[in-house]
């Protein structure tokens, strides 16, 4: 069995995504570009790639909309059809690894048959804001208006309706992050909820930002996901960096945050064990995986010291 494979959702920087798949070597790469990205910028990202990498068909997608989980289930159908791999990580182009690929394979043994997806119940008391102060739950609650399956935007507000709606019966909200490790067994899960409740998609289609909330609310709920429903995880396989405040983004990542990805791979590593079924408002202080979001500009050198200093230890 393949222990890994990856799926990156990638829309720019054809240096960078190039550098994420090589340091990934062994690892079935599956690669979905934005149909916005211009063609010539696609093939710049598997220029000189090996059959390590395929290429996902491609859809057009933005932030907080559902077209960047339709993109995600394209890089699940072709993963599963194509290997036999016992996890899937989704990947931002922006990402990178902490640890080598063997150091990687090996931590996930600890995770044979689990998911490593951070999560936890709604209301989650950080996804509140001063205008909405019920712990996310206003992401699902209202209908957004949305065109080809991306979120409408007036002066950089979401369009939505003023009334609440019904969360569909049986459905366990769930706080989460698009960059997620899964299980085989749950990555098949999800197709098969998608493919059996076109319901539950009409609804999530409407929703805002479900990219972080709809897989891992689907799997959660045992309505929907039976037996194999998802535990909450209080640990999380991603560093980011977020700046002082209120920011829908986290920071790049320069020169002066490697100090803190030094202390993250030094941390214990994740134990299933203490992470899953745990319910916590920040996540536990272990070892991450990956780190989030570099640039082949602004991380230059950061990532050269994560190449020589973290990525080199063996497992």
């Amino acid at each position: 069995m393949t222990p890994l494979a990856a799926i990156v959702l990638a829309h720019a920087d054809p240096t960078h995504v190039r550098r994420l798949i090589e340091a990934l070597p062994d690892v079935p790469v599956f690669l979905h570009v934005d149909a916005k990205t211009a063609d010539t910028v696609a093939e710049d990202m598997v220029r000189g790639a090996s059959s390590q990498v395929t290429l996902c068909p491609r859809l057009p997608t933005s932030l907080a909309s559902w077209s960047l989980v339709a993109a995600e289930l394209v890089g699940l159908r072709t993963a599963l059809r194509s290997t036999s791999a016992e996890h899937i990580a989704v990947l931002s182009g922006s990402d990178y690894p902490l640890v080598s690929a063997p150091r990687l394979v090996a931590e996930l043994s600890a995770w044979a048959g689990s998911s490593w997806m951070w999560n936890q119940p709604l209301p989650y008391a950080p996804w509140g804001t001063p205008r909405h102060p019920d712990g996310g739950r206003w992401r699902v609650e209202h209908r957004f208006l949305t065109r080809r399956d991306r979120v409408v935007y007036l002066r950089d507000v979401p369009l939505r309706w003023p009334v609440r709606r019904e969360v569909p019966a049986g459905l366990e909200l769930r706080a989460s992050a698009q960059w997620k490790i899964y299980a085989r067994h749950h990555a098949e899960l999800v197709l098969q909820i998608v493919d059996r409740h076109p319901e539950m998609v009409r609804f999530w289609r409407s929703t805002l930002v479900p990219e972080e909330s709809f897989t891992t609310s689907v799997l959660a709920s045992p309505t929907f996901a039976g037996s194999d429903a998802l535990p909450p995880c209080a640990a999380h396989a991603w560093y980011m960096q977020w700046p002082e405040g209120r920011s829908d983004h986290p920071e790049w990542l320069t020169d002066d945050a490697f100090p803190a990805l030094a202390r993250v791979v030094a941390a214990p590593p994740a134990e299933p064990a203490e992470a899953v079924g745990t319910v916590a408002e920040k996540p536990l202080q272990r070892r991450r995986l990956f780190a989030r979001k570099f640039s082949s500009t602004r991380s230059s050198r950061l990532l050269g010291r994560v190449d020589a200093e973290l990525r080199t230890a063996t497992p």
